[in-house]
């Protein structure tokens, strides 16, 4: 942030098992003394199914966010300080998950959401954005001695036009690079992903 290393977010994203599909996405991110382990559940359109954000300081955690879709109600319940609060309401189509400072959830809303305005439900907020995920011409990402060819991406607010996300994609759609524009926030991944090549489709 602001170019001073803040932090680490440890991922992985697989394939989900039975009908539901999807994809499970887990992580740990570290910041300081804080530690936030966060798991995500999404069906095949990319849409939530499950959320578990739990923040630890000191080895205890100090607020946890939780949420559950059932059908198109979204139930979603957080804790703060020992005081809980609960909130219901129906998911808009084409809703991703995109929690604060959480970069992999990016993948899923570029993955699924590509070519078309999508939600951006942001768990602790609860927090609900209206945006369009829009490629621009192809661009470069250096990681350590590497200059990679890059696909490039911006999440752009309906309400005003305003850029809210840039994100770098290798042709495979893994990402590269990721820059929060009002926060200052930029996440490069440590290495290049294995076998990167040339432009592609996600």
């Amino acid at each position: 942030m602001n170019g001073e290393r803040i932090g680490r977010e440890d991922f992985s994203l697989r394939a989900g098992r039975g009908a539901e599909g999807g994809y499970v996405a887990q992580a740990n991110l570290l910041n300081g003394e804080q530690r936030r382990s966060v798991v995500l559940t999404v069906d095949s359109l990319g849409a939530p199914l499950r959320f578990q954000l739990d923040t630890r300081e000191g080895g205890k955690v100090v607020a946890s966010v939780a949420g559950q879709r059932d059908r198109q109600i979204w139930s979603g319940r957080t804790v703060r300080a020992g005081v809980e609060s609960a909130r219901e309401f129906r998911l808009p189509r084409d809703t991703f998950i995109a929690e604060s400072g959480v970069i992999h959830h990016l993948w899923l809303v570029l993955r699924l959401g590509e070519g078309r305005p999508v939600t951006l439900l942001v768990p602790s907020g609860p927090t609900e954005l209206r945006v369009s995920v829009e490629e621009l011409a192809p661009d470069r990402v250096t990681l350590g001695l590497r200059e990679l060819v890059a696909r490039r991406w911006v999440l752009r607010l309906q309400e005003d036009g305003t850029i809210l996300w840039e994100l770098w994609t290798d042709s495979a759609g893994r990402l590269l690079r990721a820059v929060h524009r009002t926060s200052a926030l930029e996440a490069l991944r440590d290495d290049p992903p294995a076998e990167t090549r040339g432009l592609g489709r996600p």
